[in-house]
């Protein structure tokens, strides 16, 4: 057991170790390049903060090599078996977000570019050539630029808020999280992007409804 931090503490952890637990549980990652003591303390003391995770139904995302680390749903959000037999669904702990339908299309398009990546190699996006992309999935009503540039860049600044972009030292080029490789597996983009690719392909796309930023 860890040096009480206050009298009545009955905690287990060390003070940066307790700090790691909190910054998983905020999301939405920790970097070992923008939080090095935080993530110096998830390396040093993986075991204690994953059973910590486990005991609120959630699992640790370590990766090592790409220095990352997050929490997710345990078991896949999935019931937990609570003996005989019998199965009960687990609470959510985490806030969640939708995705909008650029939301979408701007993961698919960072997922496709890591998958295409060598292990290890940066993957790096210029933000216009990204917006081309989206916008060749919107459908033949859609010719507002004004309502769709609004979208895509309200949909870019979430990717930047969920640390999934961040700027390099060239203006308008990004650099893409390799934590979506965790969290969207090669099965999940697959299917998603194939009902994509038959939305294109029909003339019946429903219209965008996300809200306006």
């Amino acid at each position: 057991m860890s040096q009480p931090l206050w009298e009545s503490d009955t905690g287990t952890l060390s003070f940066h170790s307790r700090r790691a637990l909190v910054q998983l549980l905020k999301g939405p990652m920790v970097t070992a390049a923008a939080h090095p003591q935080v993530w110096r303390a998830i390396i040093s003391d993986e075991p204690a903060l994953r059973a910590a995770l486990n005991n609120v139904f959630l699992d640790l995302v370590l990766d090592e090599d790409s220095g990352i680390a997050f929490s997710r749903a345990a078991n896949g959000g999935q019931d937990a078996e609570v003996g005989g037999g019998r199965r009960e669904a687990m609470p959510k702990v985490l806030r969640t977000e939708s995705l909008s339908h650029t939301d979408t299309l701007i993961i698919l398009h960072l997922r496709q570019e890591l998958a295409l990546a060598a292990p290890g190699e940066r993957v790096i996006v210029d933000r216009a050539e990204l917006r081309e992309q989206v916008l060749l999935y919107r459908v033949d009503k859609e010719r507002d630029e004004t309502k769709l540039a609004k979208r895509f860049d309200a949909a870019f600044r979430r990717m930047a808020e969920y640390s999934l972009l961040s700027p390099t030292e060239t203006d308008g080029r990004f650099e893409v999280s390799p934590a979506l490789r965790q969290i969207f597996d090669a099965a999940t983009v697959e299917g998603v992007r194939a009902e994509y690719e038959r939305y294109l392909d029909s003339d019946e796309g429903a219209e965008d409804t996300e809200e306006e930023q």
